[in-house]
């Protein structure tokens, strides 16, 4: 009896809950349908009153005219060439400054694990001034360098990382060094290998971050050939006017990557929310 009770109160909880996150997932999807929908609308059809949920006639000309207006074949070349540059470089970085700052002991290492974390603190904006100060005495300025360079620090992967080797066992590297391995095969063919969701986890947030930066390359970068698909789709505001349906239409068009993007890993994703707050330091 006592049982079949507990049983019934949890049934309004749960309908409650069911509830709640229908009303939320409605609310997460309806800007991004409104969206898509108005990417199919006329010029002045957006602007009705009320606002229309789907176009009376739907039309294809703003994907046509988005795509002749803008050279977006180079825009999506340039934003997969730095998201995966970046993505690889920073798997390089943050794999080896993990097993520094996990497996080795030297002075001061974790010193310098406290100087990232603080780093890690600071916006970005702060160092968005002396980053180009310094990008544009190197000359850097409207180059895939400064569009790459500055991007591969990770100091959140680099803390996953340090967090994630931490916690394997140490007998592993102690049996390796006692078959003779050097450092380096013990992180490449020991420490590396049991790292996959970590890296797997970096790489999925990184290239959606790279996907969607957008004030960066707006600032480092001057000319059509260089621009990044976010920066282009935000060149059809105009002084004096916004065309929003040839914009969406190029929005749309963009976020198909990232959904993509997003079902293939989604396991990573919650992995690396279990990883960032399941680990002590």
């Amino acid at each position: 009896m006592l049982r079949e009770k507990e049983a019934l109160t949890k049934i309004p909880l749960k309908l409650l809950a069911v509830f709640l996150l229908t009303v939320l997932a409605i609310s997460t999807l309806l800007p991004y349908i409104m969206m898509v929908s108005a990417s199919f609308m006329a010029q002045f059809e957006i602007y009705n009153f009320p606002p229309r949920l789907f176009p009376s006639h739907p039309k294809l000309d703003n994907y046509v005219e988005m795509w002749k207006s803008q050279p977006w074949g180079r825009y999506i070349f340039n934003t997969v060439f730095v998201a995966v540059t970046v993505v690889i470089g920073q798997l390089f970085v943050i794999s080896m400054g993990g097993y520094a700052l996990s497996r080795l002991h030297f002075p001061g290492r974790d010193t310098v694990f406290k100087m990232f974390i603080a780093f890690m603190m600071l916006p970005g904006v702060v160092t968005l001034i002396p980053g180009f100060i310094i990008l544009h005495s190197l000359r850097w300025i409207d180059t895939y360098m400064a569009l790459i360079v500055p991007s591969l620090g990770n100091i959140w992967g680099l803390f996953l990382m340090r967090q994630y080797m931490l916690s394997l066992p140490k007998s592993l590297e102690d049996a390796a060094r006692i078959d003779g391995a050097s450092e380096f095969t013990i992180f490449w063919k020991i420490i590396l290998p049991l790292c996959k969701p970590v890296l797997a986890t970096v790489a999925t947030f990184t290239f959606l971050g790279m996907w969607r930066s957008f004030l960066w390359p707006l600032i480092v970068t001057r000319s059509k050939d260089m621009r990044m698909i976010e920066v282009g789709i935000a060149m059809f505001a105009t002084q004096y006017t916004v065309d929003y349906p040839v914009q969406l239409a190029a929005a749309t068009l963009s976020s198909i990557p990232l959904i993509i993007v997003y079902f293939l890993a989604q396991k990573w994703l919650l992995q690396g929310i279990k990883i960032s707050s399941g680990y002590e330091r």
